[in-house]
């Protein structure tokens, strides 16, 4: 038989054999994007995961800086929280002010010694103890005074943990401006 003629299993065997690489072809173009596309789903899912965990934990971490916790539940009052990192933020008010305090805090006792955070400021003459967060996850306390005719800077700090009056980051500041 020369080339030119084929039998017809020949002929029958090279189409069956072009029609198999064709549908490989066909199979494994269809596999190849279902196997992109799982893969992005996969990846945008990671990622929405991953977003989703340090959200939350954002939400957790810096949640009293995001106005979470330390809504003042007296409507005159300023809200000021304690924490192992001090007071905040700035208290401000006039000479001679009735200044009313909304104090709180959400550290757990066995952070703090004794189980109490104190505001103490000698020049205006506070001593209060606040005590350490219950099962609500906070302690609050009204705290009021009348602040002084002088203007400036008074200092308030923690006396019960992380050092002290003498630890440098639990220290306040209540400023007094003009009236």
């Amino acid at each position: 038989m020369s080339d030119d003629v084929k039998t017809r299993a020949e002929r029958r065997e090279a189409l069956l054999a072009e029609r198999h690489a064709e549908r490989k072809r066909t199979q494994s173009v269809a596999f190849l994007s279902r196997q992109r596309r799982t893969e992005r789903i996969r990846k945008g899912a990671f990622v929405l995961i991953v977003v989703g965990v340090l959200a939350v934990g954002g939400y957790l971490a810096f949640g009293d800086f995001l106005g979470q916790r330390g809504a003042t539940t007296t409507a005159d009052a300023i809200s000021v929280q304690s924490s192992m990192a001090g007071f905040g933020p700035a208290i401000h008010v006039k000479a001679g002010q009735a200044v009313k305090l909304d104090w709180w805090t959400n550290d757990a006792a066995q952070h703090l010694q004794g189980g109490v955070h104190t505001m103490i400021s000698d020049e205006l003459g506070l001593h209060e103890e606040l005590a350490a967060a219950g099962p609500s996850g906070e302690s609050r306390k009204l705290v009021a005074f009348t602040a002084p005719m002088r203007t400036g800077e008074y200092d308030i700090y923690c006396d019960t943990c992380c050092g002290g009056k003498a630890s440098p980051t639990m220290h306040g500041k209540i400023v007094v401006d003009e009236a």
